[in-house]
């Protein structure tokens, strides 16, 4: 832990940590002092900024300083003029007693105080399908403890495959409407035209093809829940409509001027950072701060590696069944292994290399061999290498060329789709199961 952070205190389960001050030694709040009172706090010359600075050089949503088990950390939100920290650009850095950073033309000094903050944590280790022992997972699990039970409007964000989607499920399941529909819209999916009409619906005749009346996605939720994933690639044009939902809590159907009342939560997930966007004008800034109530951020898992034994346990376990550690040649040594790993598709990669080897059909596993195959790199080509000969019977040829290529085929289509054996399957045109056949078949030899 930072030497910002303390021991977590058993009896209330929170972190205490150093509370902190910033202080201006240039620009227009020369002399002032603000105090860091939030896990987030906010800088910029936008009015809804913890810092509000009066600098033209300065972007609306400049820069934050994130408190965690970590320390204190300021991050560039995507400014037009850059975050200087000791006098170089970042796009994020930690802070320590004495770190001077600059913004336009303003320069502030970080200073802990004696006083500390308490950073809650959950007790538990689990939110509906989510497991961390970390504090940094069992801080999201706090504060999705604290807001399922309510309406808040929650913002997930974090990098592909660190699970928004289903924390946002888990959140709908332990809230009020759980027993109601759980709509999911994924923005980025669909076709730009026909997002606005699965959002809202339309009215028979509003565009080629609407053969029929239909309910978009606000109305078949209607006293449920509704999770708009990838929420930064919504077209500008349908922002406001949202907006309007969010502060109306009315749909209007395409081809349509009646208003419809719903009653829906909204829950979104984004891997952008959408206060970048904001800061480049491609997302409104207003229905940013309609859809940010709460905001959770997923950790990547090179920052969780603690988390990792737990993860493969549970894997091995679903795919394996409950004696599953038992058939991991060197389990501790394999974890070991493991956690030296970067994990760029995170706990998606994982635990897609832990079904590639469970379906390998080996009687003792080293997960750490399966790394090549359980890699987000799409697009890779595999090398070929396969010769032809007329040395060896036609047969034999033929067998060891269909051999090669399902080899090399199966390796390409598990490395396009994260070592996602359904997705893969089904872009391959063959059944999961006959996949699952092939991998093992190979993995043998």
């Amino acid at each position: 832990m930072d030497s910002m952070t303390l021991a977590i205190q058993k009896d209330t389960n929170a972190l205490r940590v150093k509370k902190c001050k910033l202080l201006a030694i240039s620009g227009a709040q020369q002399g002032k002092e603000f105090v860091l009172d939030k896990d987030v706090f906010t800088i910029g010359s936008s009015r809804h900024s913890d810092l509000q600075v009066e600098d033209t050089t300065v972007s609306r949503r400049h820069c934050e300083i994130r408190v965690s088990p970590e320390g204190y950390k300021i991050r560039d939100m995507g400014s037009t003029n850059g975050t200087l920290v000791r006098g170089v650009r970042v796009t994020e850095a930690f802070l320590t007693q004495g770190t001077e950073f600059q913004l336009g033309n303003t320069r502030l000094v970080f200073c802990p105080m004696q006083e500390t903050m308490e950073y809650t944590v959950s007790r538990n280790e689990a939110f509906g399908a989510l497991l961390g022992t970390s504090v940094l997972m069992r801080r999201v699990f706090h504060i999705a403890e604290t807001y399922a039970p309510t309406d808040a409007t929650i913002l997930i964000e974090g990098e592909t495959g660190t699970g928004k989607e289903v924390l946002a499920e888990a959140i709908h399941k332990n809230s009020r409407r759980a027993s109601k529909p759980y709509v999911v819209i994924d923005c980025a999916s669909l076709a730009k035209e026909l997002v606005e009409s699965e959002l809202f619906g339309h009215t028979k005749g509003a565009f080629t093809g609407a053969s029929i009346d239909r309910a978009g996605a606000f109305e078949f939720a209607n006293g449920g829940t509704v999770f708009l994933d990838e929420i930064g690639d919504l077209a500008p044009e349908l922002q406001p409509k949202l907006l309007r939902v969010l502060e109306k809590r009315e749909v209007r159907r395409v081809g349509s001027n009646q208003m419809t009342p719903v009653d829906v939560r909204i829950l979104c997930a984004t891997n952008h950072e959408l206060q970048n966007q904001v800061n480049k004008g491609k997302f409104r800034e207003d229905l940013y701060y309609r859809l940010s109530v709460v905001h959770i951020e997923m950790p990547p898992l090179r920052r969780r590696k603690e988390d990792i034994p737990v993860l493969v346990r549970r894997f091995l376990r679903d795919f394996r069944g409950p004696k599953a550690e038992q058939e991991i040649k060197d389990l501790d040594k394999t974890i070991r292994g493991l956690e030296q790993h970067d994990w760029p598709g995170n706990v998606r990669e994982l635990r897609n290399l832990v079904e590639l080897a469970c379906c390998s059909g080996r009687d003792s596993m080293d997960l750490t061999a399966f790394f090549g195959m359980g890699r987000l790199k799409t697009g890779t080509r595999v090398p070929e290498t396969t010769t032809v000969s007329a040395d060896e019977p036609f047969k034999t040829a033929k067998n060891r060329l269909v051999d090669d290529f399902e080899k090399r085929y199966i390796e390409a289509i598990l490395i396009k789709h994260d070592g996602n054996i359904s997705r893969a399957a089904q872009e391959a045109g063959i059944e999961r199961a006959y996949l699952q056949r092939l991998i093992k078949k190979h993995r043998k030899r």
